[in-house]
């Protein structure tokens, strides 16, 4: 295996926007991230990064800019899924009522990314990664990736089932004695520790949307952990973008769902004990 993430985990996030240099400059200064350029060639594709120099940075996420033939297409963030297979991954999705919006294809000698949507519209991808050098090599920490949340129109259990089946996950509903979530919720564990100790992880939920979020397609949201969701949320709006979700407690700890000025909807939430 060529990383220490699971299989069948988040590997990688990332956004596609229209104004590629509006949002490095909103993402930079929210989350004090250094960007790293991949250049023309990949279509100056960057990674965003804790640490400020090639020999100290850790991996956190990436931006894009909308393809030539796309100039106008919404912004909005996505979640890739590791698995060992590209190829047959998406046979399988595919085979589970899922959709290739994009096939397999190899990434230099980095990867191989297919894009997908599940039965019920959501997007993600599925990483196939071919060294040591990709995927979050940052995670669980302020200012990185702590959570992903399907949100769903729906009943979450239900939606998480092509995923359970598709990346071998296991699917938790609270029980009674556990604290309650404002909305339907299911937890998402993986079965594959990799090299990490303690067997399964937990590395997300899904719940049924909630306020705006009821006007949107299902959808990932990428969860970046923060010291203040309220600091965070007001210096987002004085950024130029705008909170969907307003700051509130959830078992988890505190969360608020905010936006990009290009409209990518993602959310902060207090470090995890």
């Amino acid at each position: 295996m060529a990383t220490s993430i699971p299989l069948g985990a988040p590997i990688w996030a990332d956004s596609n926007t229209p104004d590629l240099r509006g949002d490095l400059e909103f993402y930079t200064r929210l989350f004090n991230w250094t960007s790293f350029d991949s250049g023309e060639q990949f279509g100056h594709y960057t990674e965003l990064c804790l640490g400020t120099t090639v020999s100290t940075a850790r991996a956190v996420a990436g931006l894009g800019a909308n393809p030539p033939g796309e100039p106008d297409r919404p912004a909005a963030w996505g979640v890739s899924f590791h698995v060992d297979d590209c190829v047959q991954a998406a046979a399988e999705a595919e085979k589970l009522g899922g959709t290739v919006v994009g096939h397999p294809m190899r990434i230099g000698d980095d990867l191989v990314y297919a894009a997908m949507r599940d039965p019920d519209g959501g997007a993600f991808g599925l990483f196939e990664p071919l060294n040591d050098h990709v995927g979050f090599t940052a995670r669980d920490e302020p200012g990185a990736v702590v959570w992903f949340e399907y949100v769903y129109d729906g009943a979450p259990v239900e939606a998480m089932q092509f995923y359970s089946e598709l990346l071998n996950w296991a699917l938790k509903v609270p029980g009674a004695d556990e604290v309650p979530h404002e909305a339907p919720y299911v937890g998402l564990w993986t079965h594959h520790a990799g090299v990490l100790p303690g067997g399964s992880v937990e590395f997300g939920g899904a719940r049924m949307a909630l306020g705006p979020e009821l006007d949107l397609r299902p959808h990932w949201l990428a969860c970046v952990g923060t010291d203040s969701v309220d600091l965070t949320a007001a210096k987002a709006v004085d950024l130029g973008g705008s909170v969907a979700v307003a700051p509130v407690d959830d078992p988890g700890g505190r969360m608020a769902v905010l936006a990009s000025p290009s409209g990518a909807h993602f959310s902060v939430m207090s470090s995890r004990e």
